[in-house]
Protein backbone atom coordinates (compact mmCIF):
# COMPACT_ATOMS: atom_id res chain seq x y z
CA UNK A 1 0.00 0.00 0.00
CA UNK A 2 2.94 2.35 1.06
CA UNK A 3 4.31 1.74 -2.52
CA UNK A 4 1.07 2.59 -3.93
CA UNK A 5 0.70 6.06 -1.83
CA UNK A 6 3.80 7.17 -2.73
CA UNK A 7 3.33 6.39 -6.52
CA UNK A 8 0.01 9.41 -6.24
CA UNK A 9 0.07 10.97 -9.90
CA UNK A 10 1.11 14.29 -9.31
CA UNK A 11 -1.72 15.71 -11.66
CA UNK A 12 -4.63 14.14 -9.03
CA UNK A 13 -2.83 15.56 -6.40
CA UNK A 14 -2.87 18.99 -7.55
CA UNK A 15 -6.41 19.11 -9.22
CA UNK A 16 -7.57 17.55 -5.79
CA UNK A 17 -5.62 20.37 -4.07
CA UNK A 18 -6.46 22.80 -6.24
CA UNK A 19 -10.43 22.26 -5.57
CA UNK A 20 -9.31 22.42 -1.87
CA UNK A 21 -7.59 26.05 -2.09
CA UNK A 22 -10.37 27.15 -4.35
CA UNK A 23 -7.82 28.36 -6.52
CA UNK A 24 -6.70 26.81 -9.90
CA UNK A 25 -3.29 28.38 -10.26
CA UNK A 26 -2.15 26.36 -7.01
CA UNK A 27 1.14 24.16 -7.07
CA UNK A 28 2.80 21.42 -4.96
CA UNK A 29 6.15 22.12 -3.48
CA UNK A 30 6.42 19.57 -1.22
CA UNK A 31 4.33 16.63 -0.03
CA UNK A 32 4.67 13.84 2.95
CA UNK A 33 1.79 11.89 3.96
CA UNK A 34 1.28 9.53 7.14
CA UNK A 35 -1.73 7.32 8.48
CA UNK A 36 -4.01 9.77 9.75
CA UNK A 37 -6.06 7.26 12.61
CA UNK A 38 -5.35 3.59 13.65
CA UNK A 39 -8.25 3.58 16.45
CA UNK A 40 -10.57 2.78 13.40
CA UNK A 41 -12.96 -0.43 13.63
CA UNK A 42 -14.18 -1.34 10.71
CA UNK A 43 -10.95 0.39 8.12
CA UNK A 44 -8.28 0.51 10.29
CA UNK A 45 -5.74 1.10 7.63
CA UNK A 46 -7.92 3.04 5.57
CA UNK A 47 -7.25 7.09 6.15
CA UNK A 48 -4.06 8.87 4.94
CA UNK A 49 -3.27 12.04 5.41
CA UNK A 50 -1.54 14.20 2.89
CA UNK A 51 -0.09 17.71 3.49
CA UNK A 52 2.66 20.36 2.49
CA UNK A 53 3.37 23.55 1.00
CA UNK A 54 2.29 24.80 -2.03
CA UNK A 55 1.77 28.36 -4.29
CA UNK A 56 -1.07 30.11 -5.62
CA UNK A 57 -2.92 33.27 -5.95
CA UNK A 58 -2.18 34.01 -2.20
CA UNK A 59 1.72 33.12 -2.06
CA UNK A 60 3.08 29.97 -0.46
CA UNK A 61 0.24 28.42 1.71
CA UNK A 62 0.36 24.88 3.59
CA UNK A 63 -2.53 22.39 2.52
CA UNK A 64 -4.10 18.57 3.94
CA UNK A 65 -6.21 16.65 2.39
CA UNK A 66 -6.82 12.91 3.22
CA UNK A 67 -7.30 10.00 0.95
CA UNK A 68 -10.08 7.09 2.34
CA UNK A 69 -9.23 3.83 1.10
CA UNK A 70 -12.34 1.60 0.94
CA UNK A 71 -11.59 -2.11 1.03
CA UNK A 72 -13.66 -4.35 -1.27
CA UNK A 73 -15.76 -7.47 -0.21
CA UNK A 74 -15.46 -10.63 -1.15
CA UNK A 75 -19.23 -11.29 -1.11
CA UNK A 76 -20.84 -8.35 -1.57
CA UNK A 77 -24.40 -8.38 0.26
CA UNK A 78 -27.08 -6.03 -1.10
CA UNK A 79 -26.44 -2.69 -1.71
CA UNK A 80 -28.80 -1.20 1.22
CA UNK A 81 -27.51 -4.04 3.41
CA UNK A 82 -25.51 -1.57 6.64
CA UNK A 83 -22.23 -3.66 6.04
CA UNK A 84 -22.12 -2.89 2.25
CA UNK A 85 -18.18 -1.63 1.63
CA UNK A 86 -19.42 0.37 -1.48
CA UNK A 87 -21.99 2.91 -0.18
CA UNK A 88 -19.86 5.84 0.54
CA UNK A 89 -18.13 5.74 -2.75
CA UNK A 90 -21.49 5.85 -4.29
CA UNK A 91 -22.74 8.35 -1.88
CA UNK A 92 -19.10 10.88 -3.58
CA UNK A 93 -20.25 9.78 -6.94
CA UNK A 94 -23.86 11.09 -6.40
CA UNK A 95 -22.50 14.69 -5.58
CA UNK A 96 -25.14 13.92 -2.60
CA UNK A 97 -22.32 14.14 -0.10
CA UNK A 98 -21.59 17.83 -1.34
CA UNK A 99 -25.04 18.98 -1.30
CA UNK A 100 -26.16 17.06 2.23
CA UNK A 101 -29.66 19.26 3.41
CA UNK A 102 -30.17 21.04 6.78
CA UNK A 103 -27.27 21.44 9.25
CA UNK A 104 -25.16 19.02 9.30
CA UNK A 105 -22.11 18.76 6.87
CA UNK A 106 -19.83 16.49 5.72
CA UNK A 107 -16.33 16.72 4.45
CA UNK A 108 -15.88 18.22 0.93
CA UNK A 109 -15.41 15.95 -1.81
CA UNK A 110 -12.98 16.54 -4.34
CA UNK A 111 -12.92 12.98 -6.53
CA UNK A 112 -13.47 9.45 -5.90
CA UNK A 113 -12.35 6.84 -8.08
CA UNK A 114 -13.06 2.75 -7.99
CA UNK A 115 -10.18 0.38 -7.97
CA UNK A 116 -9.54 -3.30 -8.45
CA UNK A 117 -9.29 -3.80 -4.62
CA UNK A 118 -12.12 -1.28 -3.64
CA UNK A 119 -12.17 2.61 -4.06
CA UNK A 120 -10.13 5.98 -2.95
CA UNK A 121 -11.73 9.25 -2.09
CA UNK A 122 -9.90 12.10 -1.72
CA UNK A 123 -11.82 14.61 0.89
CA UNK A 124 -11.49 17.72 3.00
CA UNK A 125 -9.45 17.04 6.24
CA UNK A 126 -11.33 18.88 8.13
CA UNK A 127 -10.09 20.62 11.70
CA UNK A 128 -11.76 20.09 14.77
CA UNK A 129 -12.33 22.83 17.25
CA UNK A 130 -12.95 20.36 20.24
CA UNK A 131 -10.42 17.19 19.13
CA UNK A 132 -9.89 16.00 23.23
CA UNK A 133 -12.79 14.83 24.91
CA UNK A 134 -16.50 16.08 24.43
CA UNK A 135 -18.37 17.82 26.93
CA UNK A 136 -21.96 18.36 27.81
CA UNK A 137 -22.25 21.40 25.80
CA UNK A 138 -20.74 19.63 22.99
CA UNK A 139 -22.77 16.61 22.67
CA UNK A 140 -26.00 19.10 23.37
CA UNK A 141 -25.03 21.12 20.09
CA UNK A 142 -24.28 17.60 18.54
CA UNK A 143 -27.99 16.43 18.85
CA UNK A 144 -29.52 19.79 18.37
CA UNK A 145 -28.05 19.83 15.16
CA UNK A 146 -28.85 16.54 14.04
CA UNK A 147 -32.65 17.35 15.30
CA UNK A 148 -32.39 20.07 12.87
CA UNK A 149 -31.45 17.83 10.17
CA UNK A 150 -33.66 14.76 10.55
CA UNK A 151 -36.34 17.64 11.22
CA UNK A 152 -36.22 18.47 7.38
CA UNK A 153 -37.28 15.34 6.37
CA UNK A 154 -40.51 15.59 8.31
CA UNK A 155 -41.32 18.65 7.58
CA UNK A 156 -41.20 18.44 4.03
CA UNK A 157 -38.27 17.46 2.49
CA UNK A 158 -37.71 14.40 0.47
CA UNK A 159 -36.08 11.47 0.97
CA UNK A 160 -33.66 10.51 -1.14
CA UNK A 161 -34.43 7.02 -2.66
CA UNK A 162 -31.04 5.76 -4.09
CA UNK A 163 -30.85 2.19 -4.20
CA UNK A 164 -27.42 1.86 -2.11
CA UNK A 165 -28.76 3.57 1.07
CA UNK A 166 -28.63 1.51 4.32
CA UNK A 167 -32.01 0.55 5.58
CA UNK A 168 -33.08 -1.72 8.17
CA UNK A 169 -29.76 -0.97 10.43
CA UNK A 170 -31.60 -3.21 13.07
CA UNK A 171 -31.72 -6.51 10.45
CA UNK A 172 -28.18 -6.63 8.94
CA UNK A 173 -26.56 -5.69 11.84
CA UNK A 174 -26.75 -9.07 13.57
CA UNK A 175 -24.80 -10.92 10.23
CA UNK A 176 -21.21 -10.94 12.59
CA UNK A 177 -22.96 -12.34 15.52
CA UNK A 178 -23.47 -16.00 16.68
CA UNK A 179 -25.10 -15.22 19.84
CA UNK A 180 -25.46 -18.77 21.42
CA UNK A 181 -22.00 -19.36 20.98
CA UNK A 182 -20.87 -15.93 22.33
CA UNK A 183 -23.39 -16.03 25.64
CA UNK A 184 -20.54 -18.91 26.35
CA UNK A 185 -17.70 -16.29 25.98
CA UNK A 186 -16.16 -16.89 30.02
CA UNK A 187 -16.42 -13.03 31.11
CA UNK A 188 -20.10 -13.20 29.99
CA UNK A 189 -21.00 -16.61 31.92
CA UNK A 190 -18.97 -15.04 34.94
CA UNK A 191 -20.47 -11.51 35.34
CA UNK A 192 -23.52 -11.45 33.36
CA UNK A 193 -26.38 -12.44 36.22
CA UNK A 194 -28.91 -14.88 35.93
CA UNK A 195 -31.43 -12.20 36.53
CA UNK A 196 -29.85 -9.78 33.62
CA UNK A 197 -29.57 -13.11 31.66
CA UNK A 198 -33.18 -13.37 31.56
CA UNK A 199 -34.02 -9.64 30.50
CA UNK A 200 -31.45 -9.80 27.91
CA UNK A 201 -33.18 -13.48 26.49
CA UNK A 202 -36.53 -11.98 27.06
CA UNK A 203 -35.63 -8.95 24.44
CA UNK A 204 -33.49 -11.33 22.17
CA UNK A 205 -36.89 -13.43 21.61
CA UNK A 206 -39.09 -10.19 21.34
CA UNK A 207 -36.32 -8.61 18.82
CA UNK A 208 -39.08 -9.22 15.72
CA UNK A 209 -41.40 -7.01 17.49
CA UNK A 210 -38.87 -3.97 18.18
CA UNK A 211 -38.07 -4.16 14.27
CA UNK A 212 -41.14 -3.85 13.84
CA UNK A 213 -41.54 -1.25 15.57
CA UNK A 214 -38.95 0.79 14.11
CA UNK A 215 -40.05 0.11 10.68
CA UNK A 216 -43.34 1.39 11.32
CA UNK A 217 -42.28 5.32 12.76
CA UNK A 218 -41.86 8.10 10.77
CA UNK A 219 -38.46 7.52 8.39
CA UNK A 220 -35.95 10.03 7.81
CA UNK A 221 -32.15 10.28 6.18
CA UNK A 222 -29.77 10.04 8.86
CA UNK A 223 -25.73 9.12 9.04
CA UNK A 224 -26.19 6.42 11.32
CA UNK A 225 -22.54 6.45 12.49
CA UNK A 226 -22.80 9.59 14.60
CA UNK A 227 -20.65 8.53 17.28
CA UNK A 228 -17.84 11.20 18.58
CA UNK A 229 -15.02 9.90 16.43
CA UNK A 230 -17.13 10.33 13.60
CA UNK A 231 -18.35 14.19 14.02
CA UNK A 232 -16.34 16.84 14.91
CA UNK A 233 -16.88 20.56 15.27
CA UNK A 234 -15.36 23.41 13.22
CA UNK A 235 -16.46 27.01 12.23
CA UNK A 236 -18.62 27.79 9.28
CA UNK A 237 -18.52 30.23 7.16
CA UNK A 238 -20.27 32.81 9.15
CA UNK A 239 -17.85 31.56 11.42
CA UNK A 240 -20.77 29.87 13.65
CA UNK A 241 -20.03 26.40 15.06
CA UNK A 242 -20.80 23.94 12.38
CA UNK A 243 -21.15 20.18 13.33
CA UNK A 244 -19.62 17.83 10.62
CA UNK A 245 -19.93 14.16 10.08
CA UNK A 246 -17.26 12.01 8.65
CA UNK A 247 -17.56 8.10 8.07
CA UNK A 248 -20.77 8.22 5.50
CA UNK A 249 -20.42 4.43 5.09
CA UNK A 250 -23.59 3.49 6.70
CA UNK A 251 -26.02 6.44 6.14
CA UNK A 252 -29.31 5.57 5.38
CA UNK A 253 -33.28 5.95 6.18
CA UNK A 254 -34.69 5.04 9.47
CA UNK A 255 -36.80 6.09 12.03
CA UNK A 256 -37.14 9.12 13.90
CA UNK A 257 -35.02 9.23 17.12
CA UNK A 258 -32.10 6.18 15.46
CA UNK A 259 -29.77 8.97 15.72
CA UNK A 260 -29.17 9.24 19.30
CA UNK A 261 -27.98 5.50 19.23
CA UNK A 262 -24.88 6.22 18.19
CA UNK A 263 -24.46 9.86 19.58
CA UNK A 264 -25.43 8.42 22.89
CA UNK A 265 -25.24 4.67 23.32
CA UNK A 266 -22.40 3.94 20.49
CA UNK A 267 -19.98 6.33 21.26
CA UNK A 268 -20.70 5.90 25.40
CA UNK A 269 -19.76 1.62 24.22
CA UNK A 270 -16.90 2.89 22.91
CA UNK A 271 -15.70 5.21 26.06
CA UNK A 272 -16.08 8.77 24.41
CA UNK A 273 -18.36 9.11 27.39
CA UNK A 274 -18.55 7.09 30.36
CA UNK A 275 -20.94 4.66 30.70
CA UNK A 276 -21.89 4.65 34.36
CA UNK A 277 -22.91 8.34 33.45
CA UNK A 278 -25.18 7.40 30.21
CA UNK A 279 -28.43 8.37 31.99
CA UNK A 280 -26.84 12.14 32.05
CA UNK A 281 -25.69 12.51 28.79
CA UNK A 282 -29.28 10.68 27.49
CA UNK A 283 -31.27 13.62 29.15
CA UNK A 284 -28.82 15.83 27.95
CA UNK A 285 -29.07 14.93 24.28
CA UNK A 286 -32.57 13.52 23.42
CA UNK A 287 -33.72 17.22 25.09
CA UNK A 288 -31.70 18.91 22.67
CA UNK A 289 -32.50 16.92 19.71
CA UNK A 290 -36.32 17.56 20.53
CA UNK A 291 -35.52 21.38 20.29
CA UNK A 292 -33.86 20.51 17.33
CA UNK A 293 -36.35 18.71 15.47
CA UNK A 294 -39.18 21.80 16.65
CA UNK A 295 -36.48 23.93 16.01
CA UNK A 296 -37.22 23.08 11.98
CA UNK A 297 -40.62 23.04 12.24
CA UNK A 298 -42.01 19.50 13.72
CA UNK A 299 -44.54 19.36 16.39
CA UNK A 300 -45.25 15.80 16.94
CA UNK A 301 -45.37 13.60 19.53
CA UNK A 302 -42.33 13.27 21.59
CA UNK A 303 -42.89 9.53 22.81
CA UNK A 304 -42.52 8.76 19.32
CA UNK A 305 -39.11 10.26 19.17
CA UNK A 306 -38.69 8.46 22.47
CA UNK A 307 -39.83 5.39 21.21
CA UNK A 308 -37.52 5.30 18.34
CA UNK A 309 -34.41 6.03 20.25
CA UNK A 310 -34.91 3.38 22.93
CA UNK A 311 -35.82 0.81 20.53
CA UNK A 312 -32.88 1.09 18.52
CA UNK A 313 -30.52 1.31 21.65
CA UNK A 314 -32.31 -2.08 23.00
CA UNK A 315 -31.92 -3.92 20.07
CA UNK A 316 -28.44 -2.55 18.55
CA UNK A 317 -26.54 -2.39 21.76
CA UNK A 318 -28.47 -4.82 24.24
CA UNK A 319 -28.90 -7.72 21.71
CA UNK A 320 -25.20 -7.49 20.48
CA UNK A 321 -23.73 -6.95 23.90
CA UNK A 322 -22.57 -10.70 24.45
CA UNK A 323 -21.47 -10.58 20.83
CA UNK A 324 -19.54 -6.85 21.61
CA UNK A 325 -17.81 -8.20 24.63
CA UNK A 326 -16.65 -11.94 23.13
CA UNK A 327 -14.90 -9.62 19.81
CA UNK A 328 -13.13 -6.97 22.10
CA UNK A 329 -12.85 -8.40 25.49
CA UNK A 330 -11.01 -11.54 24.48
CA UNK A 331 -7.29 -12.35 24.56
CA UNK A 332 -6.56 -12.57 21.36
CA UNK A 333 -7.77 -9.22 20.55
CA UNK A 334 -6.09 -7.74 23.22
CA UNK A 335 -3.51 -5.84 20.82
CA UNK A 336 -6.27 -3.76 18.57
CA UNK A 337 -8.63 -3.37 21.89
CA UNK A 338 -5.68 -1.36 23.85
CA UNK A 339 -5.60 0.22 20.71
CA UNK A 340 -9.29 1.35 19.84
CA UNK A 341 -10.34 2.08 23.70
CA UNK A 342 -7.18 2.13 25.61
CA UNK A 343 -8.23 -0.99 27.99
CA UNK A 344 -8.59 -4.79 27.00
CA UNK A 345 -9.73 -7.83 28.29
CA UNK A 346 -11.40 -7.88 31.66
CA UNK A 347 -10.76 -4.21 32.51
CA UNK A 348 -12.36 -3.64 29.13
CA UNK A 349 -15.51 -5.39 29.73
CA UNK A 350 -16.12 -3.76 33.25
CA UNK A 351 -15.51 -0.43 31.75
CA UNK A 352 -18.74 -1.18 29.23
CA UNK A 353 -20.62 -3.50 31.38
CA UNK A 354 -23.17 -0.71 32.58
CA UNK A 355 -24.18 -0.12 29.12
CA UNK A 356 -25.50 -3.77 29.05
CA UNK A 357 -28.02 -2.89 31.76
CA UNK A 358 -28.69 0.33 30.31
CA UNK A 359 -29.66 -1.22 27.65
CA UNK A 360 -32.24 -3.39 28.75
CA UNK A 361 -33.57 -0.56 31.02
CA UNK A 362 -33.94 0.85 27.14
CA UNK A 363 -35.93 -2.41 25.99
CA UNK A 364 -38.01 -1.71 29.22
CA UNK A 365 -38.99 1.85 28.73
CA UNK A 366 -39.58 0.62 24.59
CA UNK A 367 -42.08 -1.32 25.79
CA UNK A 368 -43.82 0.48 27.81
CA UNK A 369 -44.01 3.41 25.32
CA UNK A 370 -45.07 0.50 22.55
CA UNK A 371 -48.37 -0.24 24.94
CA UNK A 372 -48.59 3.60 25.59
CA UNK A 373 -48.76 4.57 21.78
CA UNK A 374 -50.40 1.42 20.13
CA UNK A 375 -47.64 0.30 18.82
CA UNK A 376 -47.94 -3.86 20.74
Amino acid sequence: MLKKLEAIDPALLTDVLRQDQNDPSFEISEWSMQRLSDNGIANPDGLWLFSGTGIGNKGTQPWSVVLKILARQNDEPPLDNHWHWKREFLLAQSGLANNLRGPVKGPRIFHSEETPEGAWIWMEHVKNLYPGPWTLDNYAFAAYQLGLWNGEYLTGAPLPAENWLARQHHRSWFEWINFEEMLQFPLNQKYISKEALNRYEHLWQERETFFKVLESLPQVFSHFDCQRRNLMIRKGANQANELVALDWAQCGIGAIGTELNWLVGMGTTLLEWSPSDIAMLDETAFRNYIQGLQAAGWSGNVNIVRLGYVTMLAVFIGCAFPGFTTVSCSAKDKESSLQIFGFAEEELFWKIFPIFDYSLDCADEARSLMRYLGYE
